[in-house]
């Protein structure tokens, strides 16, 4: 008992942390990479008296180059606690080497220890099962759909680009012209209102901070579709026997399609018959003529959908009498 207490104490060792991904240091013990994907990191290190009369440190990131905001050249031999904001440069290998000495000035019986971890940053969007809807029908106003998204710790500020009809380039970002969008604070999903009408968008994320960025997330593709609704009826030709009725469809990427009008006699009548089906061209507008007796129907346009637009159906009336209206 009495020689232990008396046995030369041993020198402590040094203390280097990094921040984590929850935000609290995380210890870092040479040769161990600890794997982090937080980009907002400062690294601390606590260098005991008997560890080296003076000490130096240095980071490097990926590329070999210094991965520090402030230079790490000093030589410290009073003060015993230094720390630095490490720049993001990239995910891969980051490495702080404390370098210890024997004499106050960082010249004599050089010591050095590496510390390292790894950092694997990146955001990620969830890609829709199925089609999303542009509006609502017999609306002008754009739905706002919610992409799921998983962000980076470190970092509350991120990067959504979007393009209808869009490729991506070498570097994983959207080639050519693009649009923003943005991650909705209150369900930290990504606010989609795309305002190009009917198609396929492909849409990239990452996440920022201090002008350092991850690299894109995967791209998703977003099948958008309008609604099918008829924006108007008239009818060119309301002289009897044979009539001319005229509907302009809203979404003209319809241009192509045909649509089936039937009617129903009386103004709650449910039994209808086909009148025909009717080629919506280039204007949004398609053209039938038919014929039938004096009365009140109901009239019901019906598309059976495709690619831009999808399967729907829009109802109407008219009265026949000497005239149609």
């Amino acid at each position: 008992m009495a020689l232990g207490l008396f046995a030369p104490a041993s020198a402590s060792a040094a203390t280097v942390t990094v921040t984590g991904d929850d935000g609290n240091p995380v210890a870092l013990t040479p040769g161990v990479a600890t794997p982090l994907r937080t980009i907002n990191q400062t690294v601390a290190l606590d260098v005991p008296q008997g560890d080296g009369a003076s000490y130096k440190w240095i980071a490097t990131g990926p590329s070999g180059t210094t991965a520090t905001s402030i230079s790490t050249d000093n030589c410290w031999s009073t003060i015993r606690k230094d720390s630095g904001r490490i720049v993001y440069a990239g995910n891969g290998p980051y490495t702080l080497t404390l370098s210890t000495y024997t004499d106050t000035r960082c010249t004599s019986g050089a010591k050095s220890t590496a510390y390292s971890w790894s950092v694997n940053a990146g955001v990620s969007l969830g890609q829709p099962g199925g089609p999303l809807l542009l509006r609502p029908a017999n609306s002008l106003t754009t739905n706002t759909h919610l992409i799921d998204f998983a962000g980076n710790p470190g970092t509350s500020v991120y990067e959504v680009r979007y393009a209808k009809g869009g490729t991506i380039g070498p570097d994983g970002a959207i080639a050519g012209p693009s649009n923003p969008a943005r991650v909705d604070d209150a369900t930290g999903k990504v606010a989609f209102s795309p305002y190009d009408g009917p198609g396929a968008y492909v849409m990239v994320a990452r996440a920022t901070y201090l002008g350092a960025a991850t690299p894109w997330s995967a791209p998703i593709t977003i099948n958008m579709q309008s609604p099918f609704d008829i924006s108007s009826v008239s009818f060119p030709d309301s002289r009897g026997p044979s009539y001319q009725l005229a509907a302009t469809v809203r979404e003209k990427a319809i241009a192509g399609g045909r649509v089936t009008v039937a009617v129903a006699k009386g103004k709650k009548g449910k039994r209808f018959r086909t009148l025909g089906k009717a080629r919506v061209n280039s204007q949004g507008v398609l053209k039938l003529r038919f014929r039938l007796a004096r009365g009140t129907y109901r009239v019901r346009f019906s598309y059976s959908g495709g690619p831009a637009v999808t399967r729907g159906t829009q109802y109407g009336s008219m009265r026949i009498t000497r005239r149609i209206f």
